[in-house]
């Protein structure tokens, strides 16, 4: 358990956020002890953890570890039968993990800016069958709010002239320095504060 051993706890909802978390503490800017559930069941891990720690520990001045929600999921809500004492729910800002690989700074290490990565989607959007015609709307997307998660790995395809999967590019960026700029607007600062702040107070 991370929190027995120094480093803050974070659930997250799937193998791709896995993939990304799990790639941060690599980096030694952070420490994090990332542990993947499956969707919905990040709420019975959380629920279960939260028993565990009440009965391990006394009530901490600051969370152990997070369970770290996509904003189309609703934010759950602290009550007496069901506390966040111990791991606290976080939500991401934009809409889910996928579109933090369209914002500026991940672009930025595929030597891309929007203006041009939306020319790449677009015209290569043809290749793609029955997803053409989302790819080709391209232009009208809001990267924050988009629901890119059908097309997350086409997107990889055209944008990756080396062909690293999406999640290592995001996990990288992550995890070299403190996200800023537009990076930190998709994640929100609810999530800003709760993994690097926590990782800044120990």
């Amino acid at each position: 358990m991370g929190p027995l051993f120094g480093a803050p706890l974070l659930l997250v909802e799937g193998d791709d956020d896995y993939r990304i978390w799990s790639q941060v503490p690599r980096h030694h800017q952070i420490n994090l002890a990332v542990i993947p559930c499956n969707g919905e069941e990040i709420k019975k891990y959380q629920k279960v953890l939260e028993g565990i720690f009440a009965s391990l520990k006394d009530k901490p001045d600051k969370p152990l570890g997070f369970a770290l929600l996509d904003s189309d999921k609703a934010l759950p809500i602290p009550s007496p039968t069901n506390p966040q004492t111990f791991i606290t729910f976080v939500q991401l800002s934009c809409h889910e993990t996928e579109n933090l690989y369209l914002s500026d700074e991940v672009l930025t290490t595929l030597e891309l800016d929007w203006a041009q990565a939306k020319e790449k989607i677009v015209a290569a959007s043809p290749k793609y069958g029955n997803k053409e015609g989302l790819l080709a709307r391209a232009a009208e997307w809001d990267r924050k709010t988009a629901d890119l998660k059908a097309v997350i790995n086409e997107l990889g395809e055209i944008l990756d002239d080396k062909h690293v999967h999406w999640t290592t590019r995001v996990g990288n960026c992550l995890g070299r320095e403190t996200p800023g700029g537009q990076l930190a607007d998709f994640l929100g600062q609810e999530v800003l504060a709760a993994i690097w702040g926590a990782n800044q107070q120990q």
